[in-house]
């Protein structure tokens, strides 16, 4: 009986260790100047976040702004098998009859736990 609750109790810490070891990324694009010059247009435009690791990899995430400020933001877990990986990844502004992507990609280094990244803008990269 007591192997076994030692059996019970490596598996529950494994599984444990997994779930806390996963990554969680906030992205957060600030798209005031694609606002104010109608480049973005609420409604009609979406602004997304694809990447070289799975989920994004695989499809592209939409962003919300829930508060209208005009941060879009999307929360991404990635598996623990990629903590330590570096995330290249790109917005991307979906018009109805193009789609605009960033210039260059950005990159991050995945780590456990929860990273939120600073609103920048699009398609900005000196700061």
């Amino acid at each position: 009986m007591k192997h076994l609750l030692s059996v019970i109790a490596f598996f529950l810490a494994v599984g444990l260790g997994s779930v806390q070891a996963q990554s969680t990324v906030i992205f957060n694009v600030n798209l005031q100047p694609n606002l104010e010059d109608s480049a973005f247009v609420p409604g009609r435009d979406i602004i997304r976040v694809t990447g070289n690791i799975y989920p994004l990899s695989t499809r592209p995430v939409q962003l919300t702004d829930a508060d209208t400020d005009s941060i879009y933001t999307a929360e991404i877990r990635f598996t623990s098998r990629y903590v330590g990986e570096q995330l290249e990844y790109n917005f991307e502004i979906v018009k109805p009859n193009e789609t605009e992507t960033e210039r260059m990609s950005r990159k991050l280094n995945l780590r456990s736990g929860e990273m939120e990244l600073p609103a920048l803008y699009f398609n900005a990269f000196a700061w």
